[in-house]
């Protein structure tokens, strides 16, 4: 029998028992005890977590534990990556990278200090906007006197998940696209397939395939903007799902972007190193990117006590536009409502900054891009039926 299952259930249900937290024991390890012997690996346990204020003392009791047994040398504590490894890394910002930026503070007085608006109501027409992109295929194209050039098939889609109050939420303004895109300013069609794909063709400076994949990422990015302009000018509070650069006429729109990722350092280091002491639904500052946006850090969702400190952190963005005054205002509006749509830990693999309308509609939108292998099977029979014609001219 497997040891360290009984010993992890042991202390957890010791620190639910010290906080009158009501819970139960299932799946393999109550067969083992009381049943059938199984082997384990993991505890399942059922937890009556609307006790928050319990809920909340057995997390901070996780914590400690992991802080008491980190090594006394370094004072440090390990967390692990919110992020399934597919996805890439959530944070990866060094501090001393030479893309670090610091970005002025510009409420407080300068100093760092957290925010925590009461909560409120989410707005009445709200909309959540984001986009999903694809290789399908790498290419290469040789020309008539023997130079290669690469290229990729791919596929992008963007929409948006409309939340109203009286009504489900609904996708609205869906649009798919497919491209074939070559380096070395060599535009080369594909044939149109008889199932109905189509790839439209385009070309990049330079021999870096990543210029074709950045391409690809631009469609996406450039319907992404499309669909959340028209959104916001027909009067929907409007959260993008990432940086706020792409929309061009942002002055005054009704719209948030939502970063949840962390690439770059973009305040001080003082102020950097004091953001992950952010509590759920608590904010940050306002801070300046630039001229023309402001920035400040929201914590969406507790990722769990063995995440690392920045894990359900999001960067959310705002139209410098709108005047200090009215960005505050609504960074505080955003903090009320935002976390209530944290994706849960047990559902989705981004948990808790990728929030749930956004996860749904990126479902959506990779069913609709289609099976990868029909679409790789499409792009093989395309490239021949051009050779072939080729070769017949």
């Amino acid at each position: 029998m497997i040891l360290e299952p009984f010993q992890v259930a042991l202390s957890v249900a010791d620190a639910l028992e010290r906080c009158s937290v009501p819970y139960v024991v299932g799946g393999s390890l109550a067969s083992s005890v009381s049943g059938e012997p199984r082997s384990t690996l993991d505890v399942d346990l059922v937890v009556a977590l609307h006790m928050l204020a319990g809920y909340a003392t057995v997390v901070g009791w996780a914590r400690r534990q992991m802080r008491s047994a980190a090594n006394p040398d370094t004072g440090g504590i390990i967390g692990v990556e919110a992020f399934d490894t597919a996805y890439g890394a959530g944070f990866q910002a060094e501090d001393e990278s030479p893309h670090a930026v610091e970005c002025e503070l510009v409420e407080d007085a300068g100093a760092f200090e957290a925010h925590r608006p009461p909560a409120g109501h989410r707005p009445h027409r709200l909309a959540f906007v984001d986009g999903t992109m694809r290789t399908e295929a790498r290419l290469n194209h040789t020309s008539t006197e023997g130079d290669v050039s690469t290229g990729l098939a791919g596929s992008w889609a963007a929409g948006a998940v409309l939340v109203t109050e009286d009504a489900p939420a609904r996708f609205d303004r869906v649009a798919i696209g497919r491209t074939a895109i070559f380096t070395g300013r060599h535009t080369v069609p594909l044939p149109d397939h008889r199932d109905g794909w189509r790839w439209e063709p385009y070309t990049v400076d330079g021999a870096d395939i990543e210029a074709a994949r950045q391409q690809l990422q631009r469609l996406m990015r450039d319907a992404e903007s499309d669909i959340a302009e028209h959104l916001c000018t027909n009067g929907w509070l409007t959260v993008l799902d990432g940086p706020l650069h792409g929309i061009r006429r942002r002055r005054g729109l009704p719209v948030l972007g939502y970063v949840k990722t962390h690439h770059r350092r973009m305040l001080a280091h003082e102020h950097w190193t004091a953001v992950p002491r952010l509590a759920v639904r608590e904010r940050s500052g306002l801070f300046a990117m630039g001229d023309d946006l402001y920035g400040c850090y929201l914590r969406v969702g507790d990722p769990g006590p063995w995440a690392g400190p920045w894990a359900g952190i999001a960067r959310i963005e705002m139209p410098a536009g709108i005047g200090l005054a009215a960005a505050a205002e609504a960074a505080d509006r955003a903090a009320g409502w935002l976390p209530d749509f944290a994706s849960a830990l047990h559902r989705d693999a981004r948990a808790p900054v990728n929030l749930t309308p956004i996860a749904g509609l990126e479902r959506h939108l990779h069913h609709l891009q289609g099976d990868s292998r029909l679409a790789l099977r499409a792009v093989r029979e395309a490239v021949l039926q051009r050779n072939r014609e080729g070769r017949s001219e």
